[in-house]
C-alpha cells in the first residue's frame, strides 16, 4: 500500500517532460515543468536493480545560465533553496523508495563536479533554440549599454513641455550629429591608413566598405527631451578582416567621443583640433555639430554613462568657432553667357496670380520658370561634404506659384527639394545633404 501511494505522488506522467538536455546512452538530465514551475531530474547513481534521481525546481533564469554556459550544475544544485527529492525506481518505471533532502544534505557522490559546466549547442527545433537567442541578444544589448554613453536634445523654450519635434530632430539634430560623425570617421581613416594604401580609389572604397561596421549602435531611448544611449559593437567589428583597422575601427568611436562630442573648447583644446586637423577637415566635422552648439532653441548635453550627469556642450566664446572653422573668403566667379549665372531669385505676382517676373537671389538659377544647372564638387564642399572622386549632377529646377522645385536623378535614384522660402540655396544644400548620404551609405 505504500508503495502505491508513493507511485501516485511522484508519478512522472503527471510532470509534462520538455528536453533531454544530457544523453548518454540514457537520459542524465530532463527539464520537466509542473504547473507551470520548471523542474531538473538528474539521474544520481545506478545499483543492480534500479536508479537514483534527485528531482528539483529551478528557476527558468537558472536554465538560461546553465545551457548558455554561465553557470554550473552544481552551482545550481548547491545554492537551490528547494526541497530536493530522492527517486529510487526500478528498470520497469516503478517507483520504490523516494525521499525528501535539502541541497546541504545531498551526498557529495551525489553532487557534479566543480566545472560541470554544460557545452550546449541546440538545434532549431529545440525547445530552448529561441529561448537562447533572445537571452544572447539581451545580454549583449545590456553589454553594450553598460558602455554607452548618452546624448540629450532637451527644448530651450518649453512651449511644447520638453518635448522635440520630429522634423527638427530628424532634418537638423541626428542629421548633423550622423555627418559629423561620418566626416571624423572618413578624415581619421584617410590620416591613419594613407601610406598603407597609396590608391586613393582603392582607400575610398576600402573606406565605404566597412563604414556600416562604423557606426555607433543606439541601446537606449527615451523621449520628451530626447535621449539616446550610443555604445561601440566591438562584436561587429569581426568582421574586419584587417587586423590593424579592426583595431583602429574599435577606437575610432572613443576617439570621436572625447575629440569631438566631450570636449572643453579652451585654449589648448582649441590649438589641439586646430594642429590635428587641416582646415577642409575640420569644416566637415565640426560645422554640422556647431550648427546644433549654436542653435539657440535647443540645449544639446552629454554624459558619459547611463549613470553619469549631464554635461552641456556649449561655447561661450564665440571666436572659437571662428579660429576652427574660419569663413570662406572667394571672388565670384563669372561665367560665359552660355553658362548659368549666379542671381536673385523672387518672384512677383499679381492678383491674377500670373507670374510678372522671377528674381534670383544667391543661387544658380536663371530667369525662366524652368532650367538646368549643375551641382559639382564645389557646392559639396561648400556645405562641408566631401566627395572624392569628380562629379557633376544635372538639376531641374522650376517654379509653380511660391514653390520653388529641384528634382534630379542620381545613379538611378531620385533626389528632390521643395523651397518655400524663397532661398534657391536652401534647395541646393538639402538636394546635396541627400545626395551625400546617399553616396556615403550605398
Amino acid at each position: 500500500m505504500e508503495n502505491e501511494i508513493k507511485k501516485t505522488v511522484f508519478d512522472l506522467k503527471s510532470f509534462r517532460k520538455i528536453e533531454d538536455i544530457i544523453f548518454l546512452d540514457e537520459p542524465i538530465l530532463t527539464h520537466y515543468i509542473r504547473n507551470d514551475k520548471n523542474f531538473f531530474l538528474y539521474l544520481v547513481d545506478s545499483l543492480e536493480n534500479s536508479d537514483i534521481f534527485l528531482l528539483f525546481e529551478v528557476e527558468m533564469n537558472f536554465i538560461i545560465k546553465y545551457i548558455t554556459g554561465k553557470s554550473t550544475l552544481k552551482s545550481i544544485i548547491e545554492n537551490n533553496p528547494n526541497l530536493f527529492i530522492l527517486i529510487e525506481q526500478d528498470f520497469s518505471g516503478e517507483i520504490v523508495d523516494v525521499k525528501i533532502t535539502q541541497a546541504d544534505s545531498i551526498d557529495e557522490n551525489y553532487l557534479p563536479s566543480e566545472d560541470s559546466f554544460l557545452n550546449y549547442n541546440p538545434s532549431e527545433s529545440s525547445y530552448y533554440y529561441d529561448i537562447i537567442k533572445e537571452y544572447e541578444r539581451k545580454a549583449y544589448l545590456q553589454f553594450l549599454r553598460d558602455k554607452s554613453f548618452y546624448i540629450k536634445f532637451a527644448p530651450s523654450n518649453k512651449k511644447y513641455a520638453d518635448t522635440i519635434g520630429l522634423n527638427q530632430l530628424v532634418n537638423t539634430l541626428l542629421s548633423n550629429l550622423s555627418l559629423s560623425f561620418k566626416n571624423f570617421l572618413k578624415v581619421d581613416f584617410l590620416k591613419e591608413f594613407k601610406y598603407d594604401i597609396t590608391d586613393l580609389t582603392k582607400l575610398n572604397n576600402t573606406f565605404n566598405k566597412i563604414l556600416p561596421d562604423l557606426d555607433f549602435r543606439m541601446v537606449d531611448l527615451k523621449y520628451g527631451s530626447f535621449e539616446i544611449g550610443l555604445s561601440i559593437d566591438s562584436v561587429m567589428k569581426n568582421s574586419i578582416e584587417n587586423s590593424k583597422m579592426k583595431v583602429w575601427a574599435i577606437k575610432v568611436g572613443d576617439k570621436y567621443k572625447e575629440d569631438v562630442l566631450d570636449v572643453n573648447y579652451d585654449e589648448e583644446n582649441v590649438n589641439r583640433i586646430i594642429n590635428n586637423y587641416e582646415e577642409e577637415d575640420r569644416k566637415k566635422i565640426f560645422t554640422p555639430l556647431f550648427n546644433i552648439i549654436e542653435n539657440s532653441e535647443i540645449n544639446f548635453e552629454i554624459k558619459k554613462s547611463i549613470n553619469s550627469s549631464y554635461k552641456k556642450i556649449k561655447i561661450n566664446d564665440k571666436t572659437v568657432i571662428q579660429k576652427i572653422v574660419p569663413k570662406r573668403t572667394e571672388t565670384l566667379q563669372t561665367y560665359d553667357d552660355k553658362d548659368y549665372q549666379i542671381m536673385n531669385v523672387t518672384t512677383v505676382i499679381d492678383r491674377n496670380k500670373k507670374c510678372k517676373s522671377i528674381d534670383l537671389d544667391s543661387t544658380l538659377f536663371s530667369s525662366t520658370d524652368q532650367v538646368e544647372v549643375f551641382i559639382t564638387n564645389k557646392e559639396f564642399s561648400d556645405y562641408g561634404f566631401n566627395i572624392a572622386n569628380k562629379i557633376s549632377i544635372a538639376v531641374q529646377i522650376k517654379t509653380d506659384k511660391s514653390l520653388i522645385i529641384l528634382s534630379t536623378v542620381y545613379e538611378e535614384t531620385n533626389f528632390d527639394a521643395n523651397v518655400t522660402t524663397g532661398k534657391i540655396a536652401d534647395g541646393i544644400k538639402d538636394l546635396t545633404h541627400k545626395i551625400y548620404e546617399y553616396i556615403l551609405n550605398k
